[in-house]
């Protein structure tokens, strides 16, 4: 079942974990010849399950942004790829292929018949850099083998007649092109990996950390808006239900 999740719709094989755990969460309510008249979900926990909530794996998902996280002119929504549902809450699990970032939401809307372009985003090229670098392997001699061979016997002996004008611009133009001209070329993404990886160390001291525990997320006042928000989300949409 997992490989066939995959398969569907291209989606690369490092998505394996998730497609083997969605499709053990829609076998534990699903119909089996096992257990009679009850899903696997229902016989364990005594409850029939819902399955309002199921949504078709790999499908397009566009995860609510909240007002904390955008600014004014900002989409009110990301665009992600649903690869399953979590554990821990009633909320969908949601990869974003541009970062590579798994966020945890309920407030999304699907559009189930879209599917993400994973061929092309493999063909796109990540050359992020497109500026030009001076060759380094052009040396001066090289330049001047350009360059009109000019002896000193030559400049000391004037020309017999005034030479046309179109030629003799014609030779300044030629002379000026090959004595002006650099030669340039496009730096890879491998060459700016190699020149920048003595710090790329350093880029983690600046990376937010999220915190581990309920305790540390309290302390932080963008953390403790995010759960404001969510309580306010759940409290509108009735999500929860106490029995």
């Amino acid at each position: 079942m997992a490989r066939s999740m995959l398969k569907a719709k291209n989606m690369p094989r490092e998505f394996w974990v998730e497609a083997v755990s969605c499709a053990v969460y829609l076998s534990n309510r699903s119909p089996t010849k096992n257990v009679d008249n009850v899903t696997p979900q229902e016989a364990w926990s005594g409850r029939k399950p819902s399955v309002r909530h199921i949504r078709v794996f790999r499908s397009i998902a566009y995860a609510h942004v909240p007002d904390q996280g955008r600014l004014k002119l900002d989409d009110r929504s990301s665009k992600y790829v649903f690869i399953g549902y979590d554990s821990n809450s009633k909320g969908y699990k949601l990869y974003n292929p541009s970062n590579g970032r798994i966020i945890i939401s309920r407030d999304v809307e699907f559009d189930e018949q879209a599917s993400w372009n994973w061929e092309a985003q493999e063909e796109q090229s990540y050359d992020f850099f497109p500026y030009f670098v001076e060759e380094q392997d052009v040396t001066p001699t090289q330049v001047m083998n350009h360059l009109p061979d000019m002896t000193p016997q030559q400049d000391m002996t004037p020309p017999p007649s005034p030479a046309p004008v179109h030629e003799s611009f014609e030779e300044s133009s030629s002379s000026g092109e090959s004595s002006s001209e650099t030669p340039h070329k496009f730096k890879s993404v491998e060459d700016l990996y190699r020149s920048t990886e003595a710090i790329n160390n350093l880029f983690c001291l600046f990376i937010d950390n999220e915190p581990l525990n309920f305790g540390d997320a309290v302390k932080d006042e963008s953390w403790k808006l995010a759960m404001d928000e969510e309580i306010k989300s759940i409290e509108k949409n009735n999500t929860w239900e106490l029995s």
